[in-house]
Formats: structure tokens, sequence, C-alpha cells
């Protein structure tokens, strides 16, 4: 088997996808048209009536599902059949990250070796699987919203542009990594990517490290060209497929790690990363025009996107999560929210909110709401975030199926009692009633 091969299997058996913590399309020129000869509309004018109507759209979501994934349920002898039942049955309006990506994606898993089709089969991970899965889904469920998701913090280091087809070795990925220096800044890429590794416990502190033969992804720079093509390469993909909204994971994060660098927001190393995260929401937009749609790009609302002060990405909607001590406390700090949301408005204007249990493998709120918390519990803590964000105009997303609970040591509930992923109709947690009675409250006019 080629390393390449190699590595896809790895990361398909064991990598959970990641989870965190600018321009507007040109004014319309003038046209001057013949008397009496109707001028058409522009091309801009065009797409932003697009946007505008597809805005209203998104804004009218009551029921935001999290379903994550819907092509994987062969482990549990989930259909998909089964899986738009439970979708329909809490009327969900938008399915959140029904799809991501955080390995290389083959269009058909008979693409792989025959020793590794089996888990792709079971995991449902080929561009087949979802193809087929969301042109499903809007057969029965013509009106929903289909959401998956992109890490802009995470590069396979071999991997292909899954448009054309192209590999791309270890040495072609390396160049896209992030080296501070392209900025003149005391700072190596081989330095400043094993900080990175560091930061993830994939390397030792202060123990020898080689980032371009060990890492298992690198720390990409949205800055560079060829990275870009890639990175769209995988958005454009998911559109071809029939997503309609693509959460873009940590897009801010290179910004705050230059920032801390240099201790200057306006610094260019900073501006330019920030140009870099909004030209690719900017050619998502752009993409989805060019297949007849509207694609929303959505993105978390972090301090650092917040507090720039260079010009926010053109984004439709923010995620943003509950603390792991609200959880625990069961109690949500209402100061902290109106104060949030109030720079969100601000910074990003009257745009949709969206409030999930962020997830991974270090101690993220879906560890606290799952293993911490008792069924009683989690049933509160459902009903009293959803009517606490209600009240304040946002969306509380009702976390239905999939993320990692947490990292293996700390692991003390699975669910059917054996996998690392939360799943709200399992004995352990029992939450799936709960978010159907909050669906039907929120759908039938109920006050929160």
């Amino acid at each position: 088997m080629t390393p390449l091969k190699l590595k896809l299997a790895f990361v398909l058996a064991f990598a959970p996808f990641a989870s965190a913590q600018d321009t507007p399309p040109a004014d319309a020129p003038l046209i001057i048209a013949e008397v009496g000869t109707p001028a058409a509309p522009s091309t801009a004018e065009a797409h932003a009536k697009s946007k505008a109507r597809a805005r209203v759209r998104l804004s009218q979501v009551k029921v935001a599902s999290e379903y994550r994934y819907v092509t994987d349920g062969a482990p549990i002898n989930r259909s998909l059949e089964e899986t738009i039942r439970i979708l329909r049955e809490v009327r969900t309006d938008l399915i959140s990250l029904g799809w991501g990506r955080i390995a290389p994606i083959p269009d058909k898993c008979s693409d792989l070796p025959p020793e590794r089709r089996r888990l792709c089969e079971t995991r449902g991970y080929s561009y087949e699987h979802m193809r087929n899965a969301v042109a499903r889904l809007k057969t029965e469920m013509p009106q929903v919203l289909f959401g998956s998701g992109l890490s802009a913090e995470f590069l396979n280091p071999e991997c292909w542009n899954e448009l054309t087809g192209k590999t791309l070795s270890k040495d072609e990925t390396w160049t896209m990594a992030l080296d501070p220096r392209k900025w003149g800044l005391p700072m190596s890429k081989n330095e400043f990517q094993t900080k990175v590794a560091v930061s993830h416990s994939w390397a030792k502190k202060d123990q020898p490290y080689d980032p371009r033969k060990e890492m298992p992804f690198y720390f990409p720079d949205q800055t560079d060209p060829a990275y870009q093509e890639l990175f769209l390469s995988w958005a454009k993909k998911q559109i071809d497929c029939g997503v309609d909204l693509i959460l873009i994971d940590i897009d801010t994060k290179q910004a705050r790690m230059l920032t801390a660098m240099t201790g200057d927001a306006n610094h260019k190393a900073v501006e330019d990363s920030f140009k870099g995260a909004a030209k690719n929401v900017d050619e998502i937009h752009k993409y989805g025009f060019s297949k007849g749609k509207y694609t929303y790009v959505m993105s978390w609302a972090t301090v650092t996107l917040l507090e720039s002060p260079h010009r926010p990405h053109d984004l439709d909607a923010v995620m943003t999560t509950l603390s792991t001590k609200e959880i625990s406390e069961m109690k949500i700090d209402e100061t902290k929210w109106e104060a949030y949301i109030a720079r969100i408005r601000k910074k990003l204007g009257d745009i949709p909110i969206f409030v999930m249990f962020d997830q991974g493998p270090d101690n993220r709120p879906l560890e606290t709401f799952t293993q911490t918390l008792n069924k009683t519990q989690r049933q509160d803590l459902l009903r009293m975030a959803d009517a606490f964000f209600q009240k304040r105009g946002v969306t509380f997303i009702y976390p239905i199926h999939g993320g990692m609970m947490a990292g293996e040591g700390r692991l003390k509930v699975r669910s059917y009692g054996k996998f690392n992923w939360y799943d709200s109709l399992a004995p352990e947690f029992e939450t799936y009633g709960t978010i159907k009675e909050l669906a039907r409250k929120k759908t039938e006019g109920g006050k929160p």
C-alpha cells in the first residue's frame, strides 16, 4: 500500500472532525440602457438579491439539529431512512454538520485498496455516500438546509485535490505550511509547526521533533495560493454534492497566533491572514452562485474576529458554544451572553447566531454534557439552553447524533456501551424525547 493510502486509512479510522475553539460582492455597476429598453440586472445585482433572499431564509430557521454524520449509521444498524425519520420527527430546518472533512475523502469506497473498503463503507465516508444521502434527504425534506464542515486548521501531509484528483506529497503540502519568516518574523517554519504540534500533544516540549516528517497535520498558511486552491477544492466538492452551508472551523486561528507573536493586531501578517480567510468565504459564495444556488458560510464568533481592526469576513452566520462551566454548574451566565451577543451584532450586524456543544478530545463542552451530567440534568440543561437562547433571538442547536465525547483516558460513558461518540437515542443518554418536545413547542408557537 502506498504511504498516502496508509495515511488515509489511519485518519479514517481514528481522526474525528475537529471543532473550535470580506469583502461583500462589489456594488453593481451603473447600467445605461437605450431609451425604452429595460436594463438587464448585472451579475452583482442578481447575486445581491439572491444573497438577501437566502439570508432571510436562514434567519427563519427554527429547528437546527446536529447530526454528525448522516451516513455513519451502520455500527448501530441505523439506516439512512431511519436517520431521515429522526430528523423529520424533530421538524429540522437545518442539519448542522451533517458531513465534514478532516481526512481525505475518496469519491467512492471502491477507489480504496480492498482491505480498507469495508471501513469506508461502515463509516459512509465517500463522496458517493454523501451525494446519495443529501439527494435522498432533499427528496424527503425538500425545505431542509444541509450543513457541512471544513477545518482551516489541519492540512493532511498527504492528500489530494478533491475536484481534480491530483495527489499531493508531503514535500508539496509542506510548502503550504505556515512559515512566520514570510513576514520577516523571528521564528522558523520548523519552530512554528513544532509549537503547534506541542499544543496538540503530538510532540513533547523541548524534545527533538521533525514536523515535516512527524506531524499528522500541518498548520496551513491561509495566504498561500496553492493551499487556497486545495482548500477550495474541498469546499467546491461538497457544494457539488448538495451542501447548502459550510462551517469553516477555526479560520481566525492563524490571525490570533500571529497577533500574539507580533503583539500588533495591525501587523501585515495579521492583516494578510484575515484577507486570506475572507477570500475563502468569498470564493465559496462565488462558486455557489456559479452553480445556481446560494451557499452559506459560517464560522466561529471568536474574540479574534470580534476584536479585530480589520474588515470581517462576509459571513452569513456565526457559531458559538456553551462553556464547560455553564454546563457543569447548570447555570447560563446571562451577563456574559448579553454582552457577547451585543458584540457580535455590533461587529457583524444582525446575522443568525447558533449555539452548539463544542467537542473534541480535550475537555470540551460535549464531554461535560455527556460525562459529568446525569440523565435528568442533561434533559434539564437542554430545556434551559433552548429557552434562554430563544428569548435572545439565538438558535440553540439540538444535539441529536455525533461528536467525539472525550479523550479515551477520560471517557466514562459510551454510547451503546462502546462508542466514543454521542447519540441522543442511546440508552446511556436518552435526550431524544426532550429534543422532540422542545422542537414541537418551538414549531407550534409555544413560548420558550
